[in-house]
């Protein structure tokens, strides 16, 4: 009886280490879900410890208790983990095809060298089972570790219908490895050319997973630096348009200079001819479009004041009334190129977003902008009619052509990560609120 007690320790204990593995593995790839609190968290592994310690007592190696644990495995990356759907569902077939490899790899080896077939070392409880679970659960973790120093800082950019093709590949060859599994278990009998072909088989699958990682990384890398260049792109394009706008405004400045003369000529001669009102409502629309020209944002930085200008008189046309409150110290020690970035691509969400607002009295976008502290404060608000965060955390783009779009946040993103800065977005009763805080320390970035 005691003995039977202890191996049920043992058993135990390497269901909550299979459990420990499995979460660490997913907290790397796809990071866990900061919203569930940690004592919700560790209770949900200590249950599936206990789920898979239980199915295990049930019926070891079943192909129906394999199916019940990979679905399991899936809930629990989809309600404790970050990340989109086709994430969680490629890095749980990882994990799993690579918790079955170790287990079939490990047995057939224990089977050749101390002369039993596969069902007895696992079913019995013998010291060759308890040799075989330890080297699968170590070689588990070996595999884990390699896979996780080399995603690490990885930021997954294919497409969807690549990622399909992936997880295909990782299904079939987990079962192909299962099918291959169950009719050695079903012979029942110590056969070194079964051994052999298990072995050759497993290595095979792990070719075929590891040639097809391989690709993944690759076209990760290719559509990243795609990526990159667009980011590039929109930036020199927020540059242009910057610069068109700066002299625009110097243009307009030139031709109300060129024109003051005439202007003051005629008032002179409309109070000779007392023709008093006439020339006060000249006075006044002659004011009107002076202040519509020297009443715009001056911050002292050049590329800001361009940047909010143009944006401004973008927003103006389009019936978005833009309220601004900026300030911006001199010796802010920040690329202007990055400022605009940030800027720039946020007022273009923002009054894209107001566009499809049809009330236009609904329509606004607040600009804060101001020192705080050792940190540049920044919030941008709009009104939105969806709300654009997904479930994972990340904002989704209503437009058909989803692949070439996005990049205008992942260039804030990229700035923000440059500064070590702080950058979070909310949607509260139909608004769409951005906030970032970028430190004026010159060590955060250089």
């Amino acid at each position: 009886m005691k003995g039977v007690f202890l191996w049920s320790i043992y058993e135990y204990l390497l269901s909550l280490i299979e459990v420990l593995l499995f979460y660490d593995f997913l907290h790397y790839t796809i990071k866990r879900n900061i919203k569930i609190k940690n004592a919700y968290h560790i209770l949900s592994m200590i249950l599936l410890s206990i789920l898979i310690f239980v199915l295990t007592q049930i019926n070891i190696y079943s192909m129906l208790r394999t199916i019940i644990m990979y679905v399991i495995f899936l809930l629990i990356a989809y309600n404790m983990f970050m990340g989109n759907l086709k994430e969680k569902f490629l890095f749980v077939t990882v994990f799993y095809f690579f918790l079955i490899f170790t287990d079939i790899l490990s047995v057939n080896i224990i089977s050749y060298f101390v002369g039993r077939d596969i069902k007895d070392i696992i079913i019995n409880q013998t010291w060759a089972r308890m040799i075989f679970s330890q080297i699968s659960k170590l070689l588990l973790f070996i595999i884990l570790k390699i896979i996780k120093d080399d995603y690490k800082g990885r930021k997954t950019e294919i497409p969807v219908h690549y990622w399909y093709w992936i997880l295909f590949v990782y299904l079939i060859s987990v079962l192909n490895l299962l099918v291959i599994f169950y009719i050695s278990m079903v012979l029942n009998d110590y056969d070194v050319d079964m051994q052999y072909l298990m072995v050759v088989i497993s290595l095979g699958s792990l070719l075929i997973v590891g040639m097809t990682y391989y690709i993944f990384i690759k076209l990760n890398e290719f559509y990243r630096e795609r990526s990159n260049y667009k980011i590039i792109e929109i930036k020199n394009e927020l540059l242009t348009k910057g610069i068109r706008e700066k002299e625009k405004v110097y243009r307009e400045i030139r031709r109300i200079n060129h024109d003051f003369k005439n202007h003051i000529i005629c008032i002179e001669n409309l109070l000779k001819e007392d023709k008093h009102k006439l020339a006060i409502d000249y006075i006044r629309d002659l004011k009107n479009e002076a202040f519509e020209t020297y009443t715009w944002i001056k911050t002292g930085n050049d590329v800001v004041d361009a940047i909010l200008n143009q944006k401004r008189s973008e927003g103006n046309s389009k019936n978005i009334k833009m309220n601004m409150k900026v300030s911006i110290p001199k010796d802010i020690n920040m690329e202007p190129l990055d400022l605009c970035t940030i800027l720039g691509n946020a007022l273009d969400n923002s009054i894209e977003a107001n566009e499809k607002i049809e009330d236009i009295s609904r329509r606004y976008i607040n600009v804060i902008m101001n020192p705080y502290k050792d940190y540049l404060f920044i919030e941008i608000s709009n009104p939105s009619i969806f709300n654009p965060i997904g479930e994972d955390g990340k904002l989704r783009t209503t437009k058909k052509d989803k692949e070439n779009h996005g990049f205008g946040i992942k260039s804030i993103k990229q700035v923000v990560e440059k500064y070590d800065g702080m950058l979070n977005y909310e949607y509260q009763d139909g608004q769409f609120i951005l906030n970032i805080m970028l430190p004026f320390c010159e060590e955060a970035y250089s």
